[in-house]
């Protein structure tokens, strides 16, 4: 009676063992890694190119000039906002930046007369709407931005035997539309890249002397530049 007793037991440890190492055998699938999701709030800092373009109509004693400019400089500045991805890896969201411009330009006309244009503090608020690839994500951006501009001229004038200078100088913050697009890419879950363009039309500036000589500039800016944020 023992000896059936422990035969049973040999036998049911037996069959047991065959499913048992069979399934030891058997490898797991590696399972897909999830999609990367671009919801939440970030935060960065851009570098890059600032090119500035403007164009003004000159005229002084009756005689009227059309002249342009150009003028690169460097642009720093900050960055933030959030994103909300669908279910279809579309993105929208909204962001807000601020920044600053090195870009002047002096332009010689009429020989004796000079059109003068500088760039400073400008910032944007913008929404944002684009695809993800997975950590890839395209997208585009519209908004308003506003801009710190100086514009200005000199010019000589007689006086009996004495040559003076004139000069009309003027800052303002002018508002205007932004748009533009770029990629970002997600190195990790927290900190992502990016490479932008965006152009921004700030509108004109009408400047006028008391001896009627008058300016009428249009400000533009062209930005290149590459950024770096983080993902809370």
């Amino acid at each position: 009676m023992r000896f059936v007793s422990w035969g049973f037991v040999a036998a049911c440890g037996f069959l047991l063992a065959g499913p048992a190492a069979r399934a030891a055998d058997l490898r797991i699938p590696d399972l897909p890694s999830p999609q990367y999701n671009w919801t939440g709030f970030y935060a960065g800092v851009y570098g890059g190119g600032a090119y500035v373009a403007w164009a003004a109509d000159y005229c002084r004693n009756g005689a009227c000039r059309h002249a342009e400019g150009q003028a690169s400089g460097f642009a720093v500045g900050v960055y933030g906002g959030y994103n909300y991805q669908f279910a279809n890896r579309f993105v929208i969201g909204g962001e807000l930046e601020w920044g600053k411009s090195s870009s002047s330009r002096d332009e010689l006309i009429f020989g004796d007369s000079a059109l003068l244009s500088s760039f400073g503090a400008f910032g944007a608020a913008r929404l944002r709407a684009g695809y993800a690839f997975d950590r890839l994500l395209a997208y585009g951006a519209i908004g308003v931005g506003f801009a710190s501009i100086n514009n200005g001229y000199r010019y000589t004038i007689q006086k009996g035997c004495d040559t003076l200078q004139q000069a009309i100088w003027d800052e303002q913050v002018k508002a205007g539309l932004v748009v533009g697009g770029g990629f970002e890419y997600a190195f990790t879950k927290h900190f992502v890249g990016r490479g932008e363009y965006l152009y921004a039309d700030y509108g004109s500036v009408t400047l006028t002397s008391k001896d009627r000589t008058r300016a009428e500039f249009h400000n533009e800016m062209h930005l290149v530049r590459v950024g770096a944020s983080y993902r809370f």
